[in-house]
């Protein structure tokens, strides 16, 4: 194992760009990222029980010839109504969670809706409903309602494997990805590395500034070390002020190289904290190389 000091980093003298989104600070930043699967079950349940709500619009539309509105009747009626709203919203992080769910749930929506569409035209110009469109309607109600439930324990899941301070995936999430890297390593004829990464010291921030200023760090950290990371690394939120990065590099110098640059990442970029002070703050980096024939028990 190869310890890297904080120093170390100022040899190299590399600041990375972080990307910064306008109007956005970095509590703002986590707080929109941690709370998304709750948003997205939210919103979830919000349209179940819209869909389930639509039988009592249907029956006044039938019994009082009462127009049920755009969003049933326009023939983009399913981008119009509230669940459609939401859903073409979030659609992004839904098809990320799963995308075959999320092109499923959208084509039993808009077919829904097509269905309902032409039951109320037809009521509503004093003819009979078709029996083929009453049953399209209820099969694609059901299948959406079915489809937005798995979406919900998916959803669910998936805020279990991610750690709502950072938005970075947990440590149970740790598993899958370090046996893709280290199969991706072999494939390359490089060399998988681990590297754990403490804030150094965690306690005198909450001890000086209290609990949230603490949390608002571990988070700025995290954002600056995600932003050096390259499309074959992983970050993970370990625990308590520790986090975990995966990377591949074909020699020791490499992966040096890497430490240093989260390193520099880090201390180059003090935190303005909400309260007022600005705090310094750095890390300390851990490497090891992981065997080819290593665990992820014998490597951590």
């Amino acid at each position: 194992m190869i310890c890297v000091a904080a120093a170390a980093a100022t040899d190299l003298k590399i600041v990375p760009a972080v990307p910064k989104v306008p109007g956005m600070n970095t509590a703002d930043a986590c707080r929109a990222v941690s709370s998304l699967p709750e948003v997205l079950i939210e919103g979830i349940d919000r349209g179940i029980e819209a869909h389930v709500a639509w039988s009592q619009r249907l029956l006044r539309c039938a019994l009082l010839r009462e127009p049920p509105g755009d969003d049933v009747l326009l023939p983009d009626a399913h981008s119009r109504c509230d669940f459609g709203v939401w859903f073409a919203g979030q659609r992004t992080q839904i098809d990320g969670i799963d995308a075959a769910l999320g092109q499923g749930i959208a084509a039993a929506h808009e077919g829904m809706h097509d269905a309902v569409r032409r039951l109320c035209q037809n009521v509503l110009q004093g003819q009979a409903a078709a029996d083929a469109d009453l049953h399209a309607y209820e099969h694609g109600q059901s299948a959406m309602l079915a489809l937005l439930n798995r979406l919900r324990e998916r959803a669910a899941e998936a805020a279990t494997r991610t750690d709502l301070l950072t938005g970075l995936p947990s440590r149970h999430a740790l598993g899958c990805t370090f046996g893709l890297r280290r199969s991706d390593a072999q494939r390359a004829r490089a060399q998988l590395w681990l590297a754990l990464i403490d804030v150094d010291p965690p306690e005198s921030v909450n001890d000086g500034h209290g609990r949230a200023v603490g949390d608002q760090a571990l988070a700025h950290v995290a954002l600056r070390l995600q932003a050096c990371m390259r499309d074959t690394d992983a970050l993970f939120r370990f625990g308590g002020a520790e986090f975990l990065a995966l990377f591949l590099s074909h020699d020791v110098r490499g992966a040096e190289w890497l430490a240093a640059r989260l390193l520099d990442a880090v201390t180059a970029a003090p935190l303005a904290t909400a309260s007022g002070p600005t705090l310094r703050l750095s890390v300390t980096i851990d490497l090891a190389r992981v065997r080819a024939d290593e665990d992820l028990a014998g490597a951590t």
